[in-house]
């Protein structure tokens, strides 16, 4: 019997492995993708990594996971060497999952080529490198800050070595300035006490720290009797009428220690034939922002003060000495036209003009008299402010028409101050009369009053020429006339508003303007309400 020989079967493994399963189960991920990058096989790992369902992945471009900069970096790096090598290994790219957000990772791939109907597929392993690329991220930045150390180390000893030469430097410079410093000291404090104006020097709190000998000269002058140092509040010093005590809160220093900047400031200081007049000009040193002291100057204005007071006398004087003829002259011219019957027609039409001459010029020395006067003879009385002003609009009201002017009146029916009605009243005609007289081509004037409680307020508004910036600092000045006026042959001498003002002011009251040239003027007046 022949034998029968028999092929060996190989053995049967031991174990049975599901390759899917571990394809899908493996810690890395994997995908499969035909040569154009379809994707053709994805294993469950990547998907899950990438938040995206397994499904959706086959099908779709590996490239549309990777963002643009890694796309370029595949198609021009990976691709060419899948197609030459038929491999690549270690390429970092990152990954998009769902939400957008970059996950790194590291990639190799294998070229499978085509064999039969099946195409060449490549075959792409991907690792998660998250933490790898945390710790080549922690490494760089250790070694950049251990570049950075020995950088400042060095820098900061070059520092040491420059700072060192800069100090020796800044050592000579200071001991350079401060010799400088010590010379211009001496060259100013020589300056200051050259001049022949009083210069003080104080710092926030109101103490001197400069002074010339003028000043030292003009403090003595103001000493109390059997002193021989005082400080601002014991000094002799009195208003304008040299005779009232000027307040503490308004004396010079205390004015500037409360950071206020003034000019020309008029003080008497001392008592008797030794009594002097001060102009004071405060201006404040600013530095960061903050008040850090003033500087105050004061210049003996007496032989101006008592120039302008003989001048005021001898207009006073002057326009008193010439009512007398006048009213004389006057009185004759009324005489001689009660018989203008008899007379001649033109010798009874001189007489008028003469007559009416006459009358503008004791106009005029009437005003002269109240300009020096001052508020001396004002009377107080409890008067209704709106019946005044009704009574000015009256008076006005002809004159108005003449030059086209309407005239508003915005007041209450009464008004109560405590005030001189008949002074008052020449305050408003004076007001009202400007107001019509610069407005010579027509426009309108509103009278307006109010009371605000303790005080009453009247207001006179023109639409008329107005007044630049600088006529305005001068309009309360005697015989001021704005150059408007006087090229429009606009009549008067410039004694109205310093009447005016006398009056106001005579009243404790205060008069303010504002105006702009071709849009008109407003004159504001505050007075005591009714007592």
């Amino acid at each position: 019997m022949t034998a029968v020989s028999r092929k060996a079967e190989p053995p049967s493994p031991a174990v049975e492995l599901d390759y899917r399963d571990l394809f899908n189960g493996s810690p890395s991920g994997y995908i499969v993708t035909l040569e154009d990058g379809t994707i053709a096989e994805v294993n469950t790992t990547f998907a899950n990594w990438i938040g995206r369902a397994r499904e959706d992945l086959i099908g779709s471009s590996l490239l549309a996971l990777l963002p643009v900069g890694d796309r370029i970096v595949y198609s021009t790096h990976a691709l060419p060497q899948l197609s030459v090598g038929r491999s690549f290994a270690e390429l970092a790219v990152d990954f998009l999952d769902a939400d957008g957000t970059r996950l790194p990772a590291l990639i190799s791939a294998t070229r499978q080529p085509a064999e039969g109907t099946r195409p060449a597929l490549d075959r792409v392993v991907v690792f998660n490198a998250h933490a790898r690329r945390l710790y080549e991220r922690d490494l760089v930045r250790a070694l950049r800050a251990a570049e950075k150390a020995e950088a400042a180390r060095a820098s900061a000893e070059a520092d040491v070595l420059e700072k060192q030469a800069a100090l020796r430097e800044k050592d000579r410079i200071l001991q350079e300035s401060l010799a400088e410093s010590r010379r211009k000291e001496s060259l100013l404090q020589t300056v200051l006490d050259t001049v022949e104006v009083g210069v003080s020097v104080v710092d926030e709190e109101g103490n001197v720290i400069l002074t010339n000998s003028r000043q030292r000269f003009i403090q003595r002058r103001a000493l109390p009797p059997g002193s021989t140092q005082a400080n601002e509040c014991e000094l002799l010093i009195f208003g304008p009428d040299r005779v009232t005590p000027l307040p503490p809160e308004l004396r010079p220093v205390r004015r500037t220690v409360q950071g206020q900047s003034f000019s020309d400031q008029l003080v008497w200081f001392g008592t008797g034939d030794q009594q002097r007049a001060f102009s004071v000009t405060a201006r404040s040193v600013q530095r960061q922002g903050g008040f850090q002291g003033s500087v105050i100057a004061f210049s003996d204005v007496t032989g101006l003060v008592n120039a302008v007071a003989a001048k005021e006398d001898f207009v006073a004087n002057v326009s008193h000495e010439l009512r007398t003829p006048l009213t004389s002259i006057m009185g004759y011219l009324d005489l001689a036209l009660e018989e203008e019957e008899e007379i001649p027609a033109h010798v009874a039409t001189s007489l008028k003009i003469a007559l009416r001459n006459s009358e503008k010029l004791l106009e005029l020395v009437s005003d002269l008299l109240s300009a020096a006067a001052g508020p001396s003879s004002i009377k107080q009385q409890s008067s209704d402010l709106a019946d005044l002003l009704r009574s000015a609009m009256t008076s006005a009201a002809p004159r108005a028409e003449i030059n086209r002017v309407k005239l508003v009146s915005d007041f209450p029916a009464q008004l109560p101050a405590f005030v001189d009605p008949q002074r008052i009243g020449q305050v408003i005609d004076n007001l009202l009369s400007n107001a019509v007289k610069y407005s010579p081509d027509g426009g309108r004037v509103t009278v307006s009053a109010w009371s605000t409680g303790d005080s009453v307020h009247f207001q006179v508004a023109d639409t008329g020429i107005g007044m630049t910036a600088a006529e305005q600092t001068e309009v309360f000045t005697k015989f001021f006339r704005s150059g408007t006026s006087r090229k429009a042959a606009i009549p008067g001498v410039g004694l109205g508003l310093v009447i005016t003002k006398n009056i106001v002011e005579g009243h404790q009251g205060t008069i303010t303007l504002n105006s702009e040239v071709g849009r008109g003027t407003v004159f504001t007046v505050r007075l005591p309400a009714a007592g």
